[in-house]
């Protein structure tokens, strides 16, 4: 069995001692994923506060006792460590907390839900009606609040009544429609309830939601209802986004076929305690809640793929539906990450036996790095271009919207019916072209009531959607070899009619090198002035690990050694490299490059960290290696990581892929670690 050892994290935590003061503050009881305990225990006795006690562990979770006073510090230990949020459940007695050991049982039969997409209209209109300017008045508002903390902040109770008001003057004239306060007797934030009545199936209830509450790990638990928490990304940007739906909603007339509520939590951020009051009163009245939707910071892309799907502790089946949800509606790109126990509020409706999903903003080790502070900002949060804007959250709100729409099913009255399908031509590439780097795929279309999106296929296969004219999809053309390819382009209106057109076929041709190995540079080169350097397979291994590394260690002038325990494709290497400019043209100072590692990731690919860097002058006797980031695989086995940056002056570069065990940020870029593996590739750059 291999063993990896973590190192122990510290924090300042605000209770010097454990006091006769400490001693006489509410007891309460947590649950907590196990493989935290000995980082929990590491951080509480380092400050000098006495630990939680373990009361008991089963099935990979442990129930905890500790003081009312820490659940902050236990919050700060998971977002540090874990990256998560809040990280674990409160129960105000062991009672309840034990009862989280039990497997959990279904609250409803699965077989009664049918995932079907089927109400395209509806979906289409109520995408018409989202507007970004509203999602940021929205995030504005919640972050004006100088905080929104649980707990002896009259902050937090004005921002609750301030939304309730907002719903509420959206449901005017809907007697169907009710919205209220959901008081909690143990603390003065209320979570706040929208509620549509279902026309058709009003038993069967669907839950959108997001945590109204925000918190400051910066400062002593005590400070903490006074500090500055404008929480605008975690989580007024979730409440926003659900907002935003709600809204169109209510501005269309939409009458769902299932009732539908809209939920925004107090207390998420200290151990889900609002949406699990919630979720185990549903629970308690025996209510079919058929899906739950959380939201829980929508508004910073931190990572290359625009939605990550939360796979452990949510329902299988709705992940499914909702990705398919994402791919039939907005063509996002997407991935699968997990978060750990009780990261969010989807996890209070799972520890009730109801399905639950929660699409997420970036990766874990990619989220927003401002949260928790003072400085979590709209000005923070960003699209992948700027900030100051609600464009990321903006996508989520589709989303919501999608799923409303088709697990709430129902509809919008006037909606025309449609029966004539799109027009739609394909206009790049044209037939007989070359296409060469990144190319705008293009096409025209238009319909007697509205196109819906456009999608581009290459060789067959849906590369891109555009919902907005000009419909244009960028698409890296050295994704495919070299050589003739069919493109075609398919139109779809909000009925569901479809147009696509013929095919046609144009030739890829890019200028790539691949790597040979340099004797003076003690690793591949690339010579010539290309757009593609590629490794090839000649990085396949680590060190002397069986198979053996070809010329290992591959990196500069040999020196940086490679690590050579465990088993290949077992353990940790890095297999290829390859870097590539942006636009296509040839290697260039200014130009914008692409680099990709493939790597293997352990069965835990958490605990392990891609650095890429570049150097500006690979020939120099001591080479400076820049980071360019570092990644944390998301899945184990084969994956390939990728980052851009843009080239610098200098004739011989190279860029370095550092796989290695270990979290945080790196300490070189050479960090000796028998599981570690480093490969440079030099290219040449034009001048």
């Amino acid at each position: 069995m291999r063993f990896k050892k973590l190192a122990p994290v510290v924090l300042s935590l605000c209770c010097a001692t454990a006091s006769a003061q400490e001693a006489r503050e509410k007891e309460v009881y947590i649950s907590v994923g196990s493989e935290t305990l000995d980082a929990l225990r590491t951080s509480f006795r380092a400050s000098g506060t006495s630990a939680p006690t373990l009361v008991r562990e089963a099935n990979g979770v442990s129930v905890l006792k500790l003081n009312e006073s820490q659940l902050g510090n236990v919050s700060q230990l998971m977002h540090d460590k874990y990256h998560r949020c809040a990280g674990f459940l409160t129960h105000d007695t062991q009672e309840a907390a034990l009862a989280v050991l039990q497997p959990v049982q279904p609250a409803i039969n699965p077989s009664l839900v049918s995932y079907t997409l089927d109400n395209a209209a509806v979906v289409s209109s109520l995408f018409s009606g989202l507007q970004e300017s509203s999602l940021r008045s929205t995030i504005t508002q919640l972050s004006s609040y100088t905080n929104r903390y649980y707990k002896g902040s009259a902050s937090s109770v004005q921002a609750s009544n301030w939304l309730r008001d907002t719903w509420l003057s959206y449901a005017a004239g809907r007697s169907d429609v009710s919205v209220q306060l959901y008081t909690h007797s143990t603390w003065d934030q209320p979570s706040v309830i929208a509620t549509i009545t279902g026309t058709l199936l009003p038993s069967e209830v669907v839950v959108i939601g997001g945590h109204l509450d925000s918190i400051n790990l910066n400062v002593a638990s005590s400070s903490r209802p006074t500090a500055t928490a404008p929480g605008a990304d975690d989580d007024a940007s979730g409440v926003a986004t659900l907002s935003e739906v709600f809204r169109v909603a209510m501005a269309k007339g939409y009458k769902p076929a299932r009732t539908v509520k809209f939920m925004a939590y107090a207390a998420e951020e200290v151990g889900l305690l609002g949406s699990q009051a919630i979720a185990q009163a549903h629970k308690a009245a025996a209510t079919n809640v058929v899906g739950v939707l959380q939201l829980d910071m929508t508004n910073y892309r931190g990572s290359t793929v625009e939605v990550t799907l939360v796979t452990d502790n949510t329902n299988a089946a709705q992940n499914t539906f909702l990705g398919n949800l994402i791919d039939t509606y907005t063509g996002y790109s997407r991935s699968n990450i997990t978060c750990g126990y009780g990261c969010s509020d989807h996890a209070s409706w799972t520890s009730a036996g109801y399905p639950a999903s929660i699409p997420f903003e970036a990766t874990m080790s990619q989220d927003n790095p401002y949260i928790h502070t003072a400085n979590d900002t709209l000005a923070n949060s960003t699209d992948g271009q700027s900030g100051n804007n609600a464009n990321n959250a903006l996508k989520f709100a589709r989303i919501a919207a999608a799923y409303l729409a088709e697990l709430g099913k129902g509809t919008i009255p006037g909606l025309p019916t449609d029966t004539q399908a799109p027009t739609v031509t394909l206009t790049t590439p044209t037939n007989g072209g070359t296409v060469t780097g990144t190319v705008n795929l293009a096409a025209t279309a238009s319909d007697n009531v509205g196109v819906n999106k456009v999608e581009f296929f290459v060789d067959g296969a849906i590369r891109g959607t555009s919902f907005t004219s000009p419909y244009t999809f960028a698409w890296d053309s050295r994704t495919v070899a070299n050589g003739s390819h069919t493109f075609a382009a398919k139109a779809s209106d909000s009925a569901g009619n479809a147009t696509t057109t013929s095919t046609t076929t144009a030739t890829v041709s890019n200028v790539s090198t691949s790597g040979t190995y340099d004797a003076t540079y003690k690793t591949l080169r690339c010579s010539a002035v290309a757009a593609t350097c590629d490794s090839g397979t000649a990085f396949k291994g680590r060190g002397a690990m069986s198979p053996a590394e070809t010329s290992a260690p591959n990196t500069l002038k040999g020196t940086c050694i490679d690590g050579s325990s465990g088993t290949f494709h077992s353990d940790e290497s890095n297999d290829a490299l390859k870097v590539s400019t942006v636009d296509g043209s040839n290697f260039a100072p200014g130009k914008q490059v692409k680099v990709e590692a493939t790597v293997w990731a352990y069965a835990s690919p958490s605990s392990d960290r891609l650095d890429l860097y570049y150097t500006a002058n690979a020939a120099a006797t001591t080479p400076v290696w820049t980071l360019i980031t570092t990644i944390t695989p998301t899945a184990a086995g084969a994956t390939t990581l990728s980052a851009t940056y843009t080239l610098p002056s200098g004739t011989n570069q190279a860029v370095r892929a550092q796989f290695r065990y270990g979290s945080g940020s790196p300490a070189s870029a050479c960090v000796s670690n028998e599981y570690n593996d480093r490969d440079d590739l030099v290219f040449t750059v034009g001048q």
